[in-house]
């Protein structure tokens, strides 16, 4: 197994949580296969210097293990000649931010300073706020734009069903599965399978590098719906960035085979793990 370290820079506070920090995750190459771990230690994963100890020991957490299925779907396609978006077609993403391009119908906010007009709102407040903060928040909120409320404030099935009644907005809840008070649920394939339910499913890449990012997209042309891929321009440019693609509010896949990004991989000083 080897990896790749790599830095990404924030071109602005990326939650209230995370904030503007330069960002820090690996690249894996096993066999033919290239994954991605990109930790969030704010939302509770171990750092990424933990990470690669434990993946060292062959230990997995629940973020490099979908760092190494990653690196086994991408290696069969590779040895294959095939690009895993063979037949698929990448989903529409809704715009990260506040200032959507013309092409962006649906956008995903951290705040309400500023409301964009004329799109659909997802809000996602990363379960900051108190149940009385988000009634009080909800209404000035122009509800009939708002597509959902992701993690309001912590999971609680009952507190989340008296809100969505008093609210009259659709819940969504991140990285779990429940039904009770619960209208979407918040895919990310980094750190999790797809979940068997009836529920609406978005599927968001992990703010990560372009590989986990379509990593994500991949699971995701398998679904309907608007989804969120479109996190690589929340990073200033780098080679990888600079080579994706896309055709209004959809992901391109890129050229090669698996994941694609053939040249930029192997041209990467990769270091055995140890």
């Amino acid at each position: 197994m080897f990896v790749h370290r790599y830095t990404l820079v924030p071109r602005r506070a990326l939650s209230a949580l995370a904030g503007a920090r330069p960002r820090h995750g690996a690249l894996v190459r096993v066999g033919d296969g290239f994954g991605d771990i990109h930790p969030w230690p704010e939302l509770g994963d171990a750092p990424l210097d933990e990470q690669l100890a434990r993946l060292a020991r062959g230990e997995v957490t629940g973020l490099t293990a979908r760092t190494l299925a990653c690196t086994v779907v991408d290696g069969d396609a590779r040895r294959e000649g095939r690009s895993l978006f063979d037949g698929l077609t990448i989903p529409r993403s809704h715009w990260p931010g506040d200032d959507p391009p013309p092409d962006f119908d649906t956008v995903k906010l951290k705040s309400i300073d500023r409301i964009p007009p004329d799109v659909r709102l997802r809000l996602d407040f990363n379960g900051q706020l108190t149940p009385e903060a988000f009634l009080y928040m909800a209404e000035a909120l122009p509800r009939e734009r708002v597509d959902f409320v992701e993690d309001p404030c912590p999971y609680d099935a009952a507190t989340w069903s008296a809100l969505r009644e008093a609210t009259g907005l659709r819940l969504a809840l991140d990285r779990g599965t429940a039904e009770e008070g619960v209208d979407v649920l918040v895919v990310k394939p980094a750190v999790q399978d797809m979940p068997r339910t009836a529920k609406p499913t978005v599927v968001t890449s992990y703010m990560d590098h372009p590989i986990g990012q379509f990593f994500a997209a991949f699971v995701a042309a398998r679904l309907d719906g608007t989804h969120g891929l479109f996190t690589h321009v929340m990073y200033e440019p780098d080679a990888f960035i600079d080579a994706i693609r896309a055709d209004g509010a959809r992901l391109l896949p890129p050229p090669g085979t698996g994941l694609g990004f053939d040249r930029l991989l192997e041209a990467l000083p990769w270091k055995r793990l140890a």
